[in-house]
């Protein structure tokens, strides 16, 4: 295993990390409460998609419930870079910070290239019908004045502009697994001393018929449903795929010391984090999840945490067929007779899957959860599949002492994450 696997920076005597602030934009709407109120709730974003450039597909984009989103990023020609910078907007004011320039940095993935500015510039270009032309060829028959929200690091380099960062400016890109990539690696900025803040998350859209094309031939998408909202149902023994959605999550990664010198409110701490590989092909999974529960063993060894303190795990959760199974079995697997007394949980039958996006927007809810002492629920469970035999919260929120949490990601190409929140 060790030749598939990657773990990351020891806890023990390094910086400890801490999570100080937390935006979000999601189907439910753009604010970090919005969203969390209505996952706890057990309400459901999934509709018929009503959309310029995508009439017929399904999941909802996500709606600014009345948010009061400012003009110049409603008016932006990319939507992964305006709910990034959305997302860290919120996130900064939620740690009460006005200015890390000097001492701060951003890690913002995202799966994929902002897709509605590549078509743009595409039919720029070309001259395709319906792209009116603002390009132009220089002396060297190089195109100018194209769009440049395109180019994955685009949310990145616009969060990093809006807050005047001089820190390192990064993009992972690990397909589904991209979120919490992306805070394992802002955490490891600032446990190696680059960075006290790091603007952490990932932001995806993806509602594009190219891609949903792409997904409904891969078999995994969401079929035979009476209704939109019940379309996804993680877990559930007639579960037949996941739906489609877009968001952001950004969160304010900050050194202890840092932040409990200038008196932050701390909502959690990022115990520790790893990666892995699973080898088994491009969109296969290890029936199983033998990387994965590796990882989750590796993870809370260097972590120094029995399994015995983990009280709940945030799934990756897809209700896909095998991704579900595999991801019980490793959780079984890692935990042995402790699976049993672990609140599980996913909540793409809520949001759908933000792809990109999807794990660092459950990350918040996992840190919200720790914050608000209370497990969110996997919806539209209702008929138990008996290879699928883990407590997971069915339906209805759960109160209950939170101390640590779990957080699982997935990724097509064989990416796999672990992180490791807990309440201070």
């Amino acid at each position: 295993m060790s030749d598939s696997a990657s773990g990351h920076a020891e806890p023990t005597g390094r910086r400890q990390v801490v999570v100080t602030g937390i935006g979000l934009v999601t189907p439910l709407g753009a604010g970090r409460e919005i969203s969390w109120s209505a996952i706890r709730d057990g309400r459901s974003a999934v509709d018929w998609f009503e959309a310029d450039d995508c009439s017929g597909s399904r999941p909802r984009r996500f709606r600014w419930a009345g948010a009061s989103a400012p003009a110049d990023l409603l008016a932006s020609a990319e939507p992964v870079v305006s709910m990034a910078v959305i997302a860290a907007r919120e996130a900064m004011a939620h740690a009460g910070l006005t200015d890390v320039s000097q001492h701060g940095g951003c890690v913002i993935g995202t799966s994929k290239l902002g897709l509605r500015s590549f078509a743009r510039a595409v039919g720029q270009v070309f001259n395709l019908p319906g792209q009116p032309s603002t390009s132009k060829q220089n002396r060297d028959g190089q195109v100018e004045n194209l769009p440049h929200g395109f180019w994955p690091n685009a949310a990145t380099r616009a969060v990093a502009s809006d807050w005047n960062l001089r820190g390192p400016a990064l993009c992972p890109v690990a397909a589904c697994a991209t979120g919490l990539v992306s805070l394992i690696r802002g955490a490891d900025l600032i446990r190696s001393g680059e960075c006290d803040v790091v603007l952490a998350g990932s932001s995806d859209a993806s509602l594009v018929p190219i891609v949903l094309g792409s997904f409904q031939r891969l078999g995994v998408l969401a079929r035979e449903f009476e209704h939109p909202a019940t379309a996804c149902r993680p877990f559930d023994a007639e579960r037949s795929g996941f739906v489609i959605g877009e968001g952001a999550a950004v969160l304010v990664l900050e050194d202890r010391e840092h932040a409990v010198a200038r008196g932050a409110n701390i909502l959690a701490e990022f115990v520790a984090g790893g990666l892995a590989s699973d080898p088994s092909g491009l969109t296969q999974i290890d029936p199983n999840g033998t990387s994965l529960a590796w990882l989750i063993r590796d993870v809370l060894r260097r972590a120094n945490i029995s399994l015995d303190e983990i009280d709940a795990i945030n799934l990756h959760g897809t209700a896909t067929r095998a991704n579900d199974i595999a991801e019980t079995r490793a959780v079984r697997s890692a935990f042995g007779s402790v699976a049993d007394c672990l609140a599980c949980s996913s909540q793409k039958g809520a949001i759908g899957h933000l792809l990109g996006a999807a794990g660092s927007v459950e990350s918040a809810f996992a840190v919200l959860a720790l914050r608000d002492q209370v497990v969110p629920p996997t919806i539209n469970l209702r008929t138990p599949d008996p290879q699928c035999d883990l407590d997971y919260v069915p339906n209805e929120s759960r109160p209950m002492r939170l101390r640590t949490v779990l957080k699982l990601s997935l990724g097509f190409g064989g990416h796999v994450a672990v992180g490791l929140f807990r309440a201070l």
